[in-house]
């Protein structure tokens, strides 16, 4: 692992923010897959570790660095001490040979602590950046990801709000609606038991209006009977004998 990848995982969270649609009538509030948002956190937690490993094993590499560095020392010293070994007999080269192998030797030790102090300095600055950037590469990723579930709570708790106000509101228009409707049939019953009674009434006093007239014409048809049938009998009685069949026959004719 690499601090790329690292950086390359907070880019994704960051596109990830990115491509997060708008909530409906807002510019600044976003929709947030609470499951895929918790997958690109739990990856960003498996790379960082790896680079802390990383990071480890480069200190590790300081006692290989130090072990190189005093093998360097030593393949110095013993080549000092072999050209000194050979110009023993001379007392000038002798001299020389331990001069020459003296300035080796400290040379060597020199640079094996240049090297030594390059390296512990090289190792504690890449474990103190290490430690910073992986600390604050967590903090940032830690408040975004509270910041967006924060979020989504507060849309989630505002959806939920909005259809309970939906919900209320329908149920307010339909039992407004449904009073309404019975308040209608109540006058449309009304006004059909009005109509039906007025026609009844109607019907009714015209069948007695008929039936009044009838036994109007029924009074007057039995008064002339009754009538004519006693003129028909004053008649009879003083008239002749032989006028009664005229007379029975003008019956008969009324």
């Amino acid at each position: 692992m690499s601090a790329n990848q690292i950086e390359r995982k907070i880019d994704e969270l960051e596109d990830f923010v990115e491509s997060c649609k708008f909530k409906p009538l807002s510019k600044d509030i976003i929709l947030v897959d609470k499951t895929q948002l918790i997958e690109l956190i739990a990856d960003l937690r498996d790379v960082i570790p790896d680079e802390v490993e990383r990071y480890q094993k480069v200190l590790a590499q300081k006692d290989e660095i130090f072990a190189d560095a005093k093998a360097r020392a030593a393949e110095l010293i013993k080549r000092a001490t072999d050209q000194m070994n050979q110009r023993v007999d001379d007392d000038e080269i002798t001299r020389q040979a331990y001069a020459q192998a003296n300035q080796i030797v400290q040379a060597a030790n020199e640079q094996a602590q240049d090297i030594t102090a390059a390296a512990q300095q090289q190792a504690q600055q890449t474990v103190d950046s290490a430690g910073e950037q992986a600390a604050a590469m967590m903090d940032n990723a830690r408040q975004q990801a509270d910041a967006m579930l924060e979020q989504a709570n507060a849309q989630a708790r505002s959806i939920v709000d909005g259809a309970s106000a939906q919900v209320s509101d329908y149920n307010e228009r339909a039992q407004s609606y449904l009073e309404e409707m019975l308040l209608h049939l109540e006058q449309l019953t009304s006004n059909v038991i009005t109509d039906t009674n007025n026609a009844y009434s109607t019907c009714l006093n015209n069948m007695n209006s008929y039936l009044q007239t009838v036994r109007n014409d029924r009074n007057t048809l039995v008064m002339q009977r009754q009538r004519a049938q006693q003129q028909a009998a004053q008649q009879a009685q003083g008239a002749p004998e032989g006028n009664a069949a005229p007379a029975a026959n003008a019956d008969a004719q009324q």
